[in-house]
């Protein structure tokens, strides 16, 4: 009995499964101009181009960091036991004084090779003297003291000439890393744009694939119909089932590599793995378009590479400047308050009727290394470095662009081409087949013509795949693939 209940119950959860229903894929559709928008919407690699280029804020915000204010507070206590009068030959253990001490002080560097203080002082005192001394010190007092220093380079770093340097050079190199982000989106739109013809041309030889099977499968039953009536010729009907049997291979693997090249899709647009694609294409071949000349000068990778030269030159200015020793103009002015109660010390101090004036120079020099000569050294050799650099892509970036013209006027003229062989070799099969049926030519000749019409469907395929990918990759030549004003923002 329990084992009749099993199995009833096993039956029912089979039909229950058979008849869940399940969920259809989610269609896809997909052209060229979709694709570049969804790779630089979601795509993983425009996520990682954007994250990077957000790293490379860092070194900057690090240079300017060094001219932040710097607020700095200590406040502590201490107590004194050891506290002795000179005229006395014996401590009081019951002399002890108690010290409150506070601080604050607000520095701020600027890039004029200037650095300001501001600084505030409280020292309090509570004190128990020995009560044999003649004359009693108050027991509590106050000492308040505010100041303002200002200290000035005027030989290494003169007047921030060394400050200046580093900050410009940071800024310039950020400037030049957002530059490039945009050239680096291009590549990602650029392999999107392959990707999805990879996908859309892998699809049609699928196809092709098919329908070349079924001509064979045609092809098998003419020549069987014709060997059971004995028209044929000895091993046409083994010839064609060979045949026959290549094209089910080329469909197995025309579909494999369908698949393949789909997933890889979704993938890099971020889709649903389990999506359907249906591909948005036109049939019509765009004609080459005329566009006009473009300035080498006015290129991204141009005016990234001439902002790191620029950064190279502040960089050597830099190091110049604080090759010098260091030579500083210090000022400081002090007011100064004192009184048994903080209240009168604090007065006394904003009366200013106690000041402190103090103006000199700070000298300080390195030496033993030989550093300073070496940075100099270093920095000649990186702007050198940068402007070889910048000559050398001013040549290659012309050449490219014109490379890039010449592969798109190529890819146009073989697709025009292939266009025209698809016809002639679709013409030559349906006048051998019709000959084959009727006894005039040899089978080997209508296969060869299957076969070539076959490869010139996935020849015309491939080059107009070729042909609209040479027209991007002119256009991202050009910087026009993703124009400046229209550049991605980063992700948020």
């Amino acid at each position: 009995m329990v084992k009749q209940i099993i199995l009833l119950l096993c039956a029912t959860s089979t039909a229950f499964a058979q008849q869940a229903p399940v969920a259809a894929p989610k269609v896809v559709v997909l052209s060229q101009k979709k694709v570049a928008e969804l790779a630089l919407q979601q795509g993983y690699r425009t996520q990682e181009v954007n994250l990077e280029y957000q790293q490379k804020k860092l070194p900057f915000a690090e240079t300017l960091s060094k001219y932040d204010f710097v607020l700095d507070a200590a406040t502590g206590y201490e107590l004194d036991k050891q506290a002795q009068q000179l005229n006395s030959q014996t401590l009081d253990p019951r002399n002890k004084i108690e010290r409150y001490n506070t601080t604050f002080s607000l520095k701020k560097p600027f890039t004029t090779g200037t650095l300001a203080t501001i600084e505030l002082n409280r020292l309090s005192l509570n004190a128990d003297y020995d009560v044999n001394l003649p004359q009693q010190p108050p027991s509590n007092q106050t000492l308040d003291r505010a100041g303002i220093i200002l200290e000035q380079a005027i030989l290494g770093n003169f007047f921030g000439v060394a400050d200046r340097g580093t900050v410009n050079a940071a800024e310039n190199n950020y400037k030049a890393s957002e530059i490039l982000r945009a050239d680096d989106l291009e590549n990602v739109v650029l392999e999107s744009i392959r990707q999805f013809w990879t996908a859309y041309i892998a699809q049609e030889n699928f196809k092709e694939a098919v329908s070349a099977r079924d001509r064979y499968k045609q092809l098998v039953d003419t020549v069987r119909r014709k060997t059971s009536l004995g028209y044929s010729n000895p091993g046409d009907l083994p010839q064609a089932q060979a045949e026959l049997e290549t094209r089910e291979q080329t469909v197995k693997l025309t579909s494999t590599e369908y698949l393949a090249a789909v997933e890889n899709l979704l993938t890099a647009l971020a889709l649903d793995p389990k999506s359907e694609i249906k591909f948005e294409m036109s049939t019509m071949l765009p004609a080459m378009p005329s566009l006009p000349q473009k300035k080498t000068e006015d290129l991204r990778a141009i005016r990234s590479q001439k902002l790191k030269v620029q950064a190279a030159e502040d960089s050597l200015s830099a190091s110049k400047s604080l090759s010098y020793p260091t030579l500083n103009v210090v000022g400081k002015a002090y007011t100064t308050g004192v009184g048994e109660k903080s209240e009168d010390s604090y007065s006394e101090l904003t009366g200013g009727n106690r000041p402190d004036y103090y103006v000199g120079l700070r000298f300080a020099y390195n030496f033993g290394s030989d550093v300073q000569n070496e940075r100099i050294v270093y920095n000649k050799l990186n702007r050198d470095l940068e402007q070889t650099r910048l000559s050398r892509q001013l040549v290659e970036v012309e050449d490219k662009n014109t490379q890039a013209e010449r592969k798109a006027q190529a890819a146009y003229s073989v697709a025009q081409s292939a266009e025209k062989q698809k016809g002639f070799r679709e013409r030559a099969v349906t006048e051998l087949n019709r000959s084959y049926s009727q006894g005039r030519t040899d089978i080997n000749n209508l296969i060869i013509a299957l076969n070539n019409a076959f490869t010139a469907e996935v020849q015309y395929i491939t080059a107009v795949g070729n042909y609209h990918i040479a027209l991007n990759e002119w256009a991202a030549s050009r910087d026009e693939l993703i124009p400046d004003d229209n550049q991605s923002e980063d992700n948020k």
